[in-house]
């Protein structure tokens, strides 16, 4: 009851298609209630008693009242249509807009087939439920009680009749309702699994047919989907058990009726047009009983897709923004590491790490895959918090800064390139969708893709396709490179921005960052030794700790952990050189 309560209340701006759409199907329910009194007043008045100048008026009132019904119909179905489809926009919109406010612990944790399941699948359940759910659940509603009401009204002894079978449909459906719901939660969970398997396979095709492993991604997705086909066995056996059960009770009314109206029209206790009139009321109960197991079935259905939709939205951000933040003026970009601590789940990824970035300066991070430099970036634009220390930026924690305007000042070319199904020209410009496209040329040439993407038969404008195929990992990083510097940014951010492009490539980059990189902070992590050579400070990290810092020199100098880097990555140039004993 909770989870419809809340539908509702997200129910409330549309409430005017609401009313409009429950007053036509109330309208039209009750000429439906009429329509046998009507029936039963031609049986006795204009066939028994022979009253022909009755029976124009009387069909006069069954076309009008049909008639009222259609247009009643025709109303209650746009109305409830028009309050589905806005109650869908509202809560696909307000979901996705929470899932941008999301931070990145909530995608590490949440596969993204299994969200689009839930976009997708469950707010069609809700949709479903409040175009055609409710109204059947209304009108079962309107019909088995409106009936009830007719039925005392022409003949009690005979209605409580009819009423001895609805304890017995109460406690099946009952039974039913608390069987069926387990059953539609265990078929949704598997459908997300089932979704993100796809949305996987499909998106690592490329990686599948390269090692050949089409015949195990057909039996791992054929063992996931056999998953799905006996979950829902469950639920049509479980829906077979109890179905039939609640359809023969209601239809025990019908027999019942006959038996016991019949005896008394032939004791004169009952007319023969009451009679017709309790066998139309009688199907107006039945129905919703004999239906009783359909509308428990869309219920259950509905409950379980709100239960997670529910779920997303009430799972609130860990990164929170102050009620009354603060933000340095000007934003220099003097970031500052003080005893920073970081876990992700149980293992420490950064421990006790503390430098200091001063404005305009570049500063390198180097270590072994893990060693925590990537990290260093996420908690600097706050895309993790540390649980011991702070990260400051010109003085202000950036736990205590408002979050569009620190992301706003820092520019990250990320280690695993993202390029959107899109012109490269606004693929450049995504941070600065206003740029004009000599600014985009700029960037582009900067970066050195201006010379691939000016060779392209539609230049700035040719499209991408997803996640940036067409292009080679070296110019996906050189677009994303350009992007980066579009943004403009005070912090720029380097993540091994150029592992895929060339050497030669690569030095052409850096002279032009050497340009760039005046005037702001830049933070590279790189492996390779070129890269990072010139940065004013190199941070050697190992194990989560800063094992070694200082300039090129000063480390080649200490012939520790990044000597020995050096020396795997030019043994053989420095021992032709004569550099190496």
């Amino acid at each position: 009851m909770e989870i419809f309560a809340r539908i509702a209340r997200m129910c409330r701006p549309h409430r005017r298609h609401f009313f409009w759409g429950l007053t036509g199907l109330v309208i039209a329910n009750i000429t439906r209630l009429i329509l046998p009194l009507l029936a039963g007043s031609v049986v006795d008045t204009v066939i028994e008693q022979g009253r022909i100048e009755r029976l124009l008026p009387l069909c006069g009132w069954i076309f009008g009242l049909t008639a009222l019904r259609a247009c009643m119909g025709f109303l209650r179905g746009y109305q409830m249509e028009q309050l589905s489809q806005n109650f869908t926009f509202d809560l696909r919109t307000g979901l996705y807009r929470h899932l941008q406010q999301m931070p990145y612990r909530f995608y590490d944790e949440n596969y993204v087939g299994e969200i689009m399941s839930r976009m997708t699948g469950d707010i069609e359940g809700l949709r479903n439920l409040l175009a055609g759910g409710l109204v059947q659940l209304f009108e079962s509603l309107i019909w088995f009680f409106g009936a009830l009401i007719m039925l005392f009204t022409l003949n009690v002894r005979l209605a409580f009749i009819m009423l001895i079978f609805a304890p017995a449909v109460a406690v099946v459906a009952f039974i039913f309702n608390k069987k069926i719901r387990p059953c539609f939660r265990a078929v949704r969970e598997q459908n997300a699994v089932l979704s993100t398997r796809t949305q996987e396979n499909i998106s690592g095709m490329r990686v599948v047919k390269a090692f050949a492993r089409e015949e195990h991604e057909k039996q791992s997705f054929n063992a996931e989907n056999r998953k799905v086909l006996r979950l829902h066995l469950k639920v049509t056996y479980t829906w077979s058990d109890f179905v039939p059960m609640l359809d023969f009770l209601g239809s025990l009314c019908t027999p019942a009726l006959m038996g016991v109206g019949g005896y008394m029209v032939v004791n004169g206790q009952l007319t023969l047009g009451t009679l017709v009139a309790f066998t139309n009321y009688i199907w107006l109960i039945t129905w919703p009983m004999r239906n009783l197991g359909g509308v428990v079935n869309m219920l259950a259905m509905a409950s379980t897709s709100a239960e997670k939709l529910f779920y997303y939205i009430d799972l609130g951000s860990s990164i929170r923004e102050k009620e009354q933040p603060s933000f340095p003026q000007p934003f220099a970009g003097h970031v500052v590491f003080d005893h920073v601590t970081f876990s992700y789940g149980d293992g420490i990824v950064l421990d006790d790490v503390s430098f200091e970035a001063r404005p305009g300066s570049t500063i390198a991070l180097m270590g072994a895959t893990g060693s925590g430099k990537t990290s260093i970036i996420n908690l600097m634009a706050r895309f993790y918090d540390c649980q011991r220390g702070s990260v400051t930026i010109d003085g202000v924690n950036v736990k205590d800064m408002p979050l569009r305007a620190l992301r706003d000042r820092i520019g990250i070319v990320m280690q695993e390139t993202f390029l959107f199904s899109e012109t490269l020209a606004n693929n450049i410009a995504f941070g600065r969708p206003d740029a004009p496209l000599p600014r985009i040329d700029d960037a582009a040439g900067a970066a050195c893709a201006q010379e691939f993407i000016q060779a392209m038969p539609l230049g700035y404008e040719t499209i991408v396709g997803e996640r940036g195929l067409g292009l080679s990992g070296g110019q996906k990083q050189r677009v994303a490179i350009a992007r980066a510097l579009l943004y403009d940014p005070t912090i720029l951010v380097l993540d091994d921005a150029t592992s895929a492009v060339d050497m030669e490539t690569e030095h052409a980059i850096q002279l032009h960052f050497e340009e760039q990189f005046e005037n702001r902070t830049t933070f590279i992590v790189a492996h390779r030794i070129s890269s990072v050579q010139k940065a004013d400070e190199i941070l050697v990290l190992d194990e989560g700790r800063i094992a070694e810092r200082g300039n090129h020199n000063d480390l080649l100098a200490k012939k520790g952990i990044y000597y020995r880097m050096y020396l795997d990555q030019y043994r053989d140039f420095a021992a032709m050189e004569g550099q190496v004993g």
